[in-house]
């Protein structure tokens, strides 16, 4: 790793060796990496986006060896059907779904298996509702690092046996709250000596900063005006963030898009602080929402991204599970079969414009963030046209759809 990388708590500005094995500073704030001499890195020439964008990660060199070819995803201008529901002009979707295990957590788990390479470590722990869970495991069994994953009791058994078939050890807990079962595993890392990461870890968040490489290389150094972001523990929207103002440091960009804060109503935690304009967050308990996904109802770090939104002016919105539905059913209707809290954030911004936070003009892009396959279970709440008819009945049938459509 170059020298005198840190850790700093993103409130207080502590400092912490980069080695630290707690994902969190001592008082509870998330921790940033801090490369020194961003001012003056370049982006060089090189096959993979991590040899382009090194001078800006916290190690010398990522082994290709570790890859399971995440990236390269698609950064496509919506369709009219869909800047039509939204009233976006120029609205684009980040399709964060073709990564090798469906979702975007691919790219922080490269920097997170990369971060326990560099260290020696045989096994590395993650706790997840699904993605991240399904994500490590697959990188772990890529690079030859064992690993355990901590889910609660409400993880689709699909996302369980996805772990599970990469040969990670699957601890499925029953807690009070997704939060509360967090929080306490986080805290046996130091006991254990055991590196137990989250969505909200600054390793992480390093790799989910490639994403923001990618997009200004995807739109020839331009910068969008807005990046929409399903957010629950928070690292997600903080590498974002974090990748695009590094950019403008080293003087590639003279400026740095507002991430929207997207969340479902029925958990909203950071959202409902910033609309009711209190510095904390709301903590939500016992919820249902069908974005599984996104259930961190009270994250670590949860206060700075609120900081954040105040400081930047970053739009904040949550949308109801009705919403969520259609949003989803919108997006697979133009092609995009996506997971409940992706869709989250076609709705927010349909909501955003609609009450004039955001201008129609406006470049938004939103996160495509899971497929769709990685929760069959929300099917039930969409009807297929599927007809069923005997062989000799098909004729008929086939003239009737090609007649009236139906």
């Amino acid at each position: 790793m170059p020298n005198k990388v840190k850790l700093i708590s993103t409130l207080s500005g502590h400092e912490y060796q980069f080695e630290r094995i707690e994902e969190f500073s001592d008082n509870g704030e998330s921790l940033e990496v801090k490369v020194p001499g961003i001012e003056s890195a370049k982006i060089r020439k090189g096959r993979y986006l991590w040899e382009r964008y090194i001078d800006f990660l916290p190690f010398s060199n990522i082994d290709e060896s570790i890859s399971l070819g995440e990236g390269n995803t698609s950064l496509m201008k919506a369709g009219r059907k869909l800047i039509d529901f939204t009233g976006l002009e120029n609205l684009y979707l980040k399709n964060e779904t073709q990564n090798p295990t469906l979702s975007f957590k691919d790219r922080g788990s490269l920097a997170c298996i990369a971060m326990s390479k560099e260290m020696r470590e045989s096994v590395t722990a993650t706790i997840s509702t699904g993605n991240m869970g399904n994500s490590v495991s697959a990188y772990g069994a890529k690079a030859g690092i064992n690993v355990i994953v901590f889910v609660p009791h409400f993880c689709p058994k699909e996302k369980i046996m996805a772990m599970g078939i990469h040969g990670a050890v699957v601890m499925k807990i029953k807690a009070p709250d997704y939060s509360e079962m967090k929080k306490h595993i986080l805290g046996l890392a130091e006991k254990f000596n055991l590196r137990i990461v989250s969505g909200n870890g600054p390793v992480r968040a390093e790799g989910y900063k490639m994403t923001s490489f990618e997009m200004f290389e995807q739109m020839d150094g331009d910068v969008p005006d807005y990046i929409a972001v399903p957010t629950s523990a928070c690292g997600h929207v903080r590498g974002l963030f974090k990748g695009y103002t590094e950019l403008r440091q080293a003087g590639f960009s003279g400026r740095v898009p507002k991430m929207i804060v997207v969340q479902a109503k029925n958990n909203s935690p950071i959202v409902s602080a910033i609309k009711q304009g209190k510095k904390n967050i709301i903590p939500f308990s016992n919820f249902h929402t069908v974005a599984e996904a996104i259930t961190s109802g009270n994250p670590m770090g949860g206060d700075e991204i609120i900081d954040k939104a105040y400081k930047y002016g970053w739009p904040a919105e949550d949308v109801a599970e009705d919403e969520i539905i259609e949003a989803q059913k919108r997006l697979a209707g133009s092609g995009y079969f996506v997971e409940p809290s992706s869709a989250t954030c076609l709705y927010a911004v349909k909501k955003l414009k609609e009450s004039g936070k955001i201008d129609a003009k406006a470049s938004v892009v939103i996160i495509l963030t899971g497929s769709g396959f990685k929760d069959p279970g929300v099917l039930k709440y969409h009807k297929g046209n599927v007809k069923k008819m005997n062989l000799n009945g098909v004729e008929r049938a086939l003239q009737k759809v090609l007649t009236f459509g139906v």
